[in-house]
Order: structure tokens, then sequence, then C-alpha cells
């Protein structure tokens, strides 16, 4: 979906909205806003119908109140992610989509400095924190709509004194994220305003769990870079290799047994994309984004009926490796005071020539 599209799609779902019942359409395109009993939550439903190619139609559902987690993501009645026992749960476990921030995966020691300033996290991953401050915080329901193009809904989450953990990052802001349903597939965007006074030091990240729906073998990643970050313990070091000839080389289609991963690659760009292909259900699925998401965490753990790949704006520990002088492998992104950052993911669906058409 190109920029002009995207801006023409979001500026006329602005003014349209839902209607009083919660629902609005547009030919193939819908959004839906319900109630989940369990969870006690609103869930923003949108749809993509295609009653010619049904293999094609596309449906994603949104968790206000577990982090604006994107729980759902059908291709053709298909789920591509890991459902959770029950909404309720959400938050707390390896489902759906978490949105990480304002420090994706982790920081080591749960400690970073920035301009002087110095943040102690809760320690939730060993001894380090883990996943950011967002993913189990309710959010808010913005607007939602649907036109000829597509379905779209806005959630977001003012971070301030109201937030139980703001004293551990005590910079006020607007994290909002907007999800677009097109034809081909769902576009991701985030905007962070920074209303403090202060600079505002970020990152931002999608953490899916995308669910392996039949044999390991039929699932092939392919992140086509050639460079990683070295790791000890799951965190970088700041060293960066060369993939070609390792383990970590998957600039071509790498079939999921032969992985075993839990590292950054960087250097990706807006023609760099990441992809998976799920043979047997006929589908590629590509994770590219705008110049902001320079960084992907691949995790492949043998044993779980999952992997991730999280399309992420800077490294795992980037705070801590941008106060060493480590910018571009850290990539961190500072909002001056009452400025805005913006950007996006694309996850778009491609059918194999197999697929049924």
């Amino acid at each position: 979906m190109t920029n002009l599209v995207l801006g023409a799609l979001m500026a006329i779902s602005l003014r349209a909205g839902a209607g009083a019942d919660g629902t609005a359409a547009a030919g193939p395109f819908s959004v839906d806003v319900v109630k989940d009993a369990a969870a006690a939550s609103d869930i923003v439903v949108l749809r993509a119908q295609d009653a010619a190619h049904p293999r094609r139609q596309l449906e994603a559902r949104v968790s206000a109140a577990a982090g604006a987690n994107l729980f759902s993501f059908k291709v053709g009645g298909q789920e591509l992610l890991v459902q959770p026992d029950n909404l309720a749960k959400l938050a707390q476990g390896q489902a759906g989509t978490m949105i990480l921030f304002p420090t994706p995966n982790r920081v080591r020691g749960s400690v970073f400095g920035f301009e002087g300033r110095s943040f102690a996290l809760p320690t939730n991953g060993g001894k380090n924190f883990i996943h950011g401050l967002v993913r189990r915080r309710p959010w808010q329901m913005g607007a939602t709509g649907a036109t000829g193009a597509g379905a779209s809904a806005e959630l977001f989450i003012d971070w301030d004194p109201a937030q139980p953990e703001f004293p551990n990052f005590p910079i006020k802001s607007r994290l909002t994220v907007t999800f677009v349903l097109g034809k081909q597939g769902l576009h991701i965007a985030f905007a962070v305003q920074n209303k403090d006074s202060t600079t505002l030091p970020f990152g931002f990240a999608l953490h899916p769990f995308f669910r392996v729906p039949g044999k390991r073998e039929d699932v092939l990643l392919q992140v086509p870079v050639p460079e990683h970050m070295e790791s000890v313990e799951v965190m970088p070091t700041g060293k960066v290799d060369q993939v070609a000839g390792t383990r970590f080389d998957m600039r071509k289609p790498t079939p999921l047994p032969a992985l075993d991963l839990d590292d950054v690659y960087l250097g990706l760009t807006p023609k760099t994309i990441p992809a998976f292909e799920l043979r047997d259900m006929g589908l590629r699925v590509t994770l590219g984004g705008s110049p902001e998401f320079t960084h992907l965490v691949v995790y492949t753990p043998p044993t779980k009926p999952f992997f991730c790949m999280e399309n992420q704006t800077c490294s795992t520990d980037a705070h801590n490796l941008h106060a060493r002088g480590l910018k571009k492998e850290a990539h961190l992104l500072v909002a001056a005071p009452g400025k805005t950052i913006r950007g996006y993911a694309d996850w778009r669906i491609e059918w194999l020539p197999t697929a049924d058409r």
C-alpha cells in the first residue's frame, strides 16, 4: 500500500468513524467493535471479504485491554497467530502479537541511562527487563472506519502519571497504533508523540507468535541481510558479524528445523524485506516496513509450535548500546519535546502458485 493510498484511506476513515452500533462497512471491507465477555474488553474486528476467492478473505482481531494485542490474523479462515487459552489471559502468555514500547525486547540489568538520567525498570526476565511497558496495559479505542480501500482501527495509550509504572520511565507521551486491513494484508502504523518537556528515547516493535500450522519443514524463513548482532546469553554485545557461512544465514528461504535462534538482525530497509513461507497453506508473508524499522529479531524455539519474526525500530538493549556510542547498531529513536515520530510495518500476503486462486 503506497503512502498516498494509505493517507487517503486514513483521512476518509477518521472522518467516517463507526456507526452507532459499533460497525462500519464499505464495499468488501468492514470493521466491528464488540465486547468479549471473558476479558470484559473491546475487541475490534477488521474484515476484507472476497466472495469470488474465499481463500483470499482476511480478518484481523485486536484486544484493547491486552495492550492492543493483534491476537488473530486469518487468511481464508486459517489462523496465522498462536491463540491464547482465553482472552482474559492474552496479556500474560505467548500468543497473538505483543506491542513493545519503549524498550523492545531485553534491557540489560533492567537499567539504562540517557542524557544524564537514570532509568530503573522492573526485573521480569532473569536479571533483565523484557518486552516493554505497554503490552499488559489497557489501551483506548480511537477512530474506526471502512472505505473502498480498507478497514481501519486506531488504538492509543497515554503514558503519564496515571500509569502504575510511569515512575520507571517518567516521560509523558502518547503511543498510537493504527491497523489498516486491505486486500493484500495488514498495514500497522505507529505514532509516538512526546508530550513532555524532555527528550523521549524509545524503540517500537511488533512481537508476533506465528503458528506452525503443520510440518515444521514446510515453514521457511528468509531475512535478506548480510549481518546480525553477536550476542551472549541472548544479549547483543554490540559487535556486528557477517552471516555468510554461519547458522545465522537466512538470505535464502531456510526451513524452520534448521534454525534455533533468538537473535537480532540489522540493516533492514524498505527494499530488504523479511518473509516466511507456509507451504502447506500455500502462503508467503512479507514483513516490510518504513525506514524506521531497521532491525528484526528472529526467535525459533525448536520445541514450541510457533516462531517469531519481530519488526523492530531498534536493537535489543538499544538504550544501553546507544549510551556506549553504538548509535548505528542501536538505532534508538529520539523525539524532541512536542514532536511526533511515525513509522509503519506492512504484513503482505502472497499466494503461492500452488494455492487455489
